[in-house]
């Protein structure tokens, strides 16, 4: 009836009438219609619409494979169409090929992110697993070879899990990652992933499901929207039911989000660098925790401070997000670990220009209210790093200086964050600011533009920032904009920002007076803004890609030398800053079976759940003879057999009392540098319930510290005994 699957062109004379094809589809005469579309088509080969209708009628007539073939013409002159991606995939659902229909409705997803229907289709099909399994398109015409990378966006659907609109961190792992599943690019191969901590793997975010998320987060800021969670329950449930990922061979790592929060994330990192030979590069968005720790949780700061120990030890690239961030990295590098080489850097910057983002259902009414009034626009989220409280009071001074109504309203726009109370708790009490100042908290991404375009000018402050997003932004709208001179902020300005000296409410006040009342003054400061060029986000991430495709070789190597003498504890707590001992502490574990460190120390898993735990400690060169290993061990809630069995040495046994805190020794020699030792220790729970049965998780062995010396150094030896009689002191919690 039609064209084959290689879409062969109809044999029908070329002066049928494309009316009368037409009527004969409206009749639901498909067989008629067919012909009639055939002979159209016989002439005009490159009619592609034509080509759909004719698709249509062939499926409706019952001959879903040749309608494919006519469908297939027609992608060849409209492959970015959405509808035709969705008959596609009907026709192949039609034809039992499901994995294959999967693909096509992801591409019309892609072409369309806000497409209803075929997100309908993808998300029944993801709950297939023999479909889900299958993946969906990748990014293909790679410019620079076989490059693949992995994105980690487990940070990003941690976020979606609470929330709906981004803010700056999630914003850039969108505008990163979606023009890389386009394709055309650097990249031969771009999977996305999500880390699982039970396994220390990774498994697969189908692209399906990011771009449905990124799609609706900038569209509406309601987390509770009944669309929304459902897109939200997908992908964690495909996500749930995927397979650890086998990274291909060579494959890259890059988190464009954080990961710092993430436990066990560094030993996850080891070991798919043993496994896969993968290489790691972590987008830095700002080392705040550790150069302004007052502003984060102090659980924060210790996280961080952990992460940043093991960077130099375990990425093979670093993406600091600006020049100043890169100073940051340089800096406390020096200062906190100095024997430490940091790998090669890149600093991506993120001066791109904003995506017209989709428009929403319906108009934000805190904006809409807004129409016709004067304002500056303050964007960020209400938090003690921002320092709201340092504009509100400035503008407090000026409202008394120039009396109420004479100043521009100040619009903050942002959700309340870490310590973010206090600025709300003086927009309550100060009557002045009552009728001064606007609170929009819940303002999707498709709100922002008219929400910049309208502003009078827009003003930033922060303590510390990485980069900025809020200023580059206001440069793009063409705003005149104004903020401190520190940190990345002089860069988000990208020369066209107005500076003010940080901390310094006269020359804020002094200014912001310059904005509100000198029309000549913000005109020349707006017209700054609009002369300034900035690249596209799909530049922006080309360089990174294409910069991994440069880093060629094998990963770096892995953590250092662990001092002989020098006792490591693998408890963890109370940090403030980065140091050597966290870096070991968590550096010398090996394997799969280990628990999150804790306080005290870290438990293994057992074995027969999780796979071996083993410690691998690197010796400084040139060690010779035999070593000396010492480790301090703790024993579950019931009496526990452990085996610890060093490679080219004899194994050790022992037996501990439920709770006993006891000293293994043993002699060993290092082999290519590296002692290897493994713990074997069958399940046993951690803690009792009062009625004596087993309660908790299930544990192995729990180990303490550790210490390798030198198996004549009597001093080292005799200090780690002692250390083990008194108490050691620990950091407050």
């Amino acid at each position: 009836m039609g064209p084959g699957p290689e879409g062969t062109t109809p044999r029908h004379a070329p002066s049928a009438s494309l009316r009368e094809a037409d009527r004969l589809r409206d009749a639901r005469d498909w067989p008629g219609a067919a012909s009639a579309y055939a002979a159209w088509l016989a002439g005009r080969p490159h009619d592609w619409p034509a080509w759909i209708q004719y698709g249509h009628a062939l499926k409706e007539a019952g001959d879903p494979e040749a309608a494919l073939g006519a469908y297939r013409r027609a992608e060849q002159g409209r492959p970015g169409d959405a509808d035709l991606q969705m008959q596609i995939g009907h026709a192949l659902k039609l034809l039992g090929n499901l994995p294959g229909a999967r693909q096509a409705y992801a591409r019309a997803l892609e072409a369309e992110p806000a497409n209803d229907s075929a997100w309908r289709e993808v998300s029944l099909l993801l709950g297939q697993p023999s479909v889900a399994a299958a993946g969906a398109p990748e990014a293909t015409l790679s410019l620079l070879g076989d490059l693949c990378v992995v994105f980690d966006l487990t940070d990003l659907l941690s976020w979606f899990g609470a929330n709906r609109a981004p803010t700056g961190i999630q914003r850039v792992q969108m505008e990163l990652v979606g023009p890389a599943l386009r394709g055309g690019g650097p990249a031969a191969r771009v999977i996305l992933a999500v880390y699982n901590p039970a396994t220390l793997g990774w498994r697969t975010l189908p692209r399906e499901a990011f771009n449905r998320l990124a799609s609706l987060s900038r569209t509406g800021a309601d987390p509770r929207d009944a669309g929304w969670e459902q897109a939200v329950a997908v992908a964690r449930q495909a996500v749930e039911a995927a397979p650890d990922l086998a990274f291909p061979e060579g494959a890259w790592l890059v988190v464009p989000g954080s990961c710092w929060w993430l436990p066990n994330y560094h030993l996850a990192v080891r070991l798919a660098k043993a496994r896969f030979g993968l290489r790691y590069a972590p987008l830095v968005h700002d080392c705040g925790p550790l150069v302004v720790p007052e502003h984060s949780p102090r659980e924060t700061v210790a996280d961080f401070a952990r992460w940043f120990a093991g960077l130099a030890a375990h990425a093979d690239l670093l993406l600091p997000v600006s020049a100043a961030t890169a100073e940051d990295i340089r800096r406390l590098q020096d200062s906190h670990l100095p024997g430490m080489t940091l790998p090669p850097m890149l600093t991506v910057g993120l001066d791109g220009a904003p995506a017209e983002p989709l428009p929403a259902a319906g108009a934000h009414p805190g904006v809409a209210a807004l129409a016709g009034r004067s304002y500056a626009l303050f964007l960020g989220t209400l938090e003690s790093r921002k320092n709201h409280l340092f504009v509100l009071n400035a503008w407090l001074a000026l409202i008394r200086k120039h009396g109420p109504g004479k100043l521009p309203l100040l619009v903050l726009a942002g959700r309340t964050g870490f310590m973010g109370e206090p600025a709300l708790t003086l927009l309550r009490s100060a009557p002045a600011l009552r009728d001064a100042v606007v609170l929009l908290q819940d303002v999707p991404d498709s709100a922002l533009p008219l929400l910049y375009r309208r502003a009078l000018f827009v003003l930033y402050n922060s303590d510390h920032e990485g980069w900025g997003l809020p200023v580059t932004e206001a440069v793009a709208h063409g705003k005149a904009v104004l903020a401190p001179d520190h940190s990345a902020l002089p860069e988000a300005g990208r020369g066209a920002a107005i500076l003010f000296r940080p901390q310094s409410e006269p020359d804020f006040t002094a200014k912001v007076e310059q904005l509100a009342f000198d029309a000549g003054f913000r005109a020349a400061a707006a017209t700054k803004s609009a002369a300034v060029t900035l690249r596209s986000w799909q530049a922006i991430g080309d360089i990174v890609l294409g910069r991994l495709g440069r880093e060629g070789g094998a990963p770096r190597p892995a953590p250092p030398a662990i001092p002989l003498g020098t006792i490591i504890r693998l408890g963890i707590g109370g940090e403030t800053a980065p140091t050597l001992q966290s870096l070991l502490g968590d550096a010398l574990r090996s394997g799969e079976g280990w628990h999150v460190p804790e306080r005290w120390g870290c438990w293994t898993r057992p074995a027969e759940v999780a796979g071996h735990a083993a410690l691998r400690l690197a010796l400084p060169p040139g060690t010779t003879g035999r070593i000396r290993l010492h480790l301090l061990l703790r024993a579950p809630a019931t009496p526990q057999s452990i085996r610890l069995v060093p490679r080219g040495a004899e194994p050790l046994a022992m037996t501990l009392a439920p709770g006993e805190e006891a000293i293994a020794a043993l002699e060993v020699a290092g082999i290519e540098g590296v002692i290897d030792l493994g713990i074997e220790a069958p399940s046993a729970p951690e803690s009792l319930a009062p009625d004596g049965s087993a309660a908790g998780r299930e544990v192995g062995v729990g180990l303490i510290s550790v210490m390798a010396c030198r198996a004549d150094d009597l001093l080292a030896r005799l200090d780690y005994l002692e250390h083990q009689r008194f108490t050691w002191p620990e950091a407050e919690g």
